[in-house]
């Protein structure tokens, strides 16, 4: 829900739309830290400004907490995450659903759809080397829970709320950062060609990122972040 809204067949942007629209690459990464440090209990996490604004890659101890407290607003507004106060200047942050009404989080259980984000994605830093395009599709890629998929960059905004442009440019950096192959070519028919026909790309995530346990939903943390995920669209 975080990435998609609605029922199959009308599906409506969800809340990753507004972070990239806006440029929220920090607040992206401190959600997904979020959902990576908090695995049960009432999913809240307790700690330093300075400390995620390392973990963001801000050092300076003035500048670094003053992005963190921006990042936190943007994901509170968008009903995210709740905030408060905590002991000796920490803040507590409670993670809420994705679907930014404001609910408590619950783990995805009886055959709710979601996705699963691999604790790779830090290993190999790439939370330090991708670009929001590149993250934001590699989210969406991941909530597709196929081995092989098409992904039209013309239905993109409709689907997720982010541009035809801002979907290739992403699709094309997990392909040179090894994270996504083009493995195959689909043809089909359209009226928009002189022959009725066009071909699109066939993908695949490389493992790590190749999805895990298709079919079961699981409800530990252990190995993955999870997120739930509204039913994906299939491309005509």
């Amino acid at each position: 829900m975080l990435l998609q809204q609605g029922p199959k067949g009308d599906p409506t942007p969800g809340p990753l739309r507004s972070l990239v629209r806006r440029s929220q690459t920090k607040a992206l990464d401190l959600y997904l830290l979020v959902g990576a440090v908090t695995s049960g209990g009432d999913f809240s996490v307790t700690e330093w400004a300075t400390t995620w604004a390392r973990t963001v890659g801000k050092y300076d101890e003035a500048a670094g907490p003053t992005a963190v407290s921006r990042a936190w607003k943007v994901l509170c507004d968008l009903k995210l995450i709740e905030r408060r106060r905590g002991e000796e200047g920490k803040t507590v942050i409670t993670k809420l659903r994705e679907d930014g009404l404001g609910a408590p989080y619950t783990t995805p259980s009886g055959g709710e759809p979601y996705f699963q984000l691999p604790y790779e994605y830090w290993d190999k830093e790439l939370n330090e080397s991708l670009t929001l395009p590149a993250k934001a599709m590699l989210l969406i890629t991941l909530s597709l829970r196929k081995e092989r998929f098409t992904l039209p960059q013309d239905r993109v905004p409709s689907w997720y709320g982010i541009s035809a442009d801002t979907a290739g440019r992403g699709l094309r950096e997990l392909q040179e950062k090894g994270v996504l192959a083009h493995v195959d070519d689909e043809w089909f028919a359209t009226l928009k060609t002189r022959t009725g026909m066009a071909s699109r790309p066939v993908y695949s995530l490389v493992a790590p990122f190749a999805p895990r346990g298709l079919g079961a939903t699981t409800t530990a943390l252990g190995s993955t972040v999870e997120g739930h995920s509204n039913v994906q669209p299939t491309a005509p």
